[in-house]
């Protein structure tokens, strides 16, 4: 069989890059594509992950992001139609569920995220299945035009498909000053959609208010575009290392005393590692927020005032003894995702 993978942010190529692992030791043939963005090439190149570049994103701007799409598609098509795939997958890639519509090749979605409904209104329609976590209700995914029979279920949130694999060996290439404890932020993904609308001051009233009165900690702001990258170390950088370059995510979250996460994998991820975890994540409704807040590894709040007094707390010895016990019992109770991927791929898809 020959499977099409995109793999478009940071998570997707940890996610990802296993499953195509495993596929190929099964004898298949896998093709990763992408497209230009600075975490994907440069998480890419620090794992090792070979991937095909065609496109790039196109910025904030909607109209230029629409331009960007069709550019790259009509880029993409002539790759896709040399590879000739019999399968594709994933997340939620409008390019990749339309090109694979059009050749005739089914497409299988992975995706935690029904709160993304641009994305998975320009996909999951295109979609021969789905597959996602158990703790995601069929209802919130019947909006894209799913079936319960087309949708499938994993018993595990999706950093569990890295996390249970060997930690990668990466330099983190930060100075982190010994004796002081390690507060690491993670900025919001202000490109996407689903953000319109949102408090655009938002991220740097949060890290004002780290730099004023968290300034004996180790502070580090993690940053996913060049513009928020030059935004934040022109107005923070005396008080934060802002990394320039992408860093192992898993590893320095590890070296943490505290992850405060204005997106969502970084925030699961930083909870099932069993550090102290505070989500800043300006929305709502997000399923894994909800697991991990009523298994007690997630703190969450959109006030200032609150957000000082939780990272007090998440500062305790006490209070991260009780996250590390508490991550490891959740994440050893997850099946690997990748297995059940894989095996739905191999053996289930009916694609042929």
């Amino acid at each position: 069989m020959r499977y099409w993978l995109e793999l478009l942010t940071p998570k997707q190529v940890l996610f990802f890059n296993p499953v195509a692992e495993d596929l190929r030791k099964k004898g298949h043939q896998v093709l990763m594509t992408s497209r230009h963005y600075r975490e994907v090439e440069q998480i890419a190149a620090l794992l090792g992950v070979e991937l095909t570049y065609v496109g790039a994103r196109g910025g904030k701007d909607l109209y230029d992001q629409l331009r960007a799409s069709l550019e790259r598609m009509n880029s993409l098509l002539p790759v896709i139609a040399k590879f000739q795939p019999d399968v594709s997958v994933s997340v939620a890639s409008a390019d990749c569920a339309r090109i694979s519509f059009g050749i005739r090749c089914k497409h299988v979605a992975v995706s935690d995220s029904p709160h993304s409904v641009i994305a998975g209104k320009l996909s999951l329609p295109f979609s021969h299945h789905l597959l996602t976590p158990w703790i995601i209700p069929y209802l919130a995914w019947y909006r894209f035009g799913l079936q319960r029979r087309e949708i499938s279920k994993y018993r595990a949130l999706d950093p569990a498909a890295w996390l249970k694999r060997e930690p990668t060996k990466a330099p983190l290439g930060l100075k982190l000053e010994a004796g002081k404890p390690t507060i690491l932020v993670r900025l919001e993904e202000s490109y996407a959609p689903y953000m319109l609308g949102t408090d655009e001051t938002w991220p740097d009233k949060v890290l004002q208010k780290l730099a004023t009165e968290f300034r004996d900690c180790n502070l580090i702001a993690l940053c996913r575009y060049q513009d928020q990258l030059e935004k934040v170390q022109k107005r923070f950088g005396d008080v934060f290392q802002v990394p320039d370059k992408v860093v192992d995510g898993a590893g320095l979250i590890r070296r943490s005393d505290v992850f405060i996460g204005m997106g969502g994998t970084m925030t699961t991820e930083a909870a099932l590692i069993g550090i102290p975890t505070i989500s800043a994540y300006q929305g709502h409704g997000l399923y894994t927020e909800r697991y991990l807040r009523s298994s007690g590894l997630l703190l969450k709040t959109h006030n200032l005032e609150r957000l000082s007094q939780l990272v007090r707390k998440s500062l305790k010895p006490s209070y991260r003894k009780h996250c590390a016990r508490k991550a490891k019992k959740v994440l050893d109770s997850m099946e690997d995702p990748v297995e059940k991927i894989v095996n739905y791929l191999v053996t289930k898809g009916n694609f042929l």
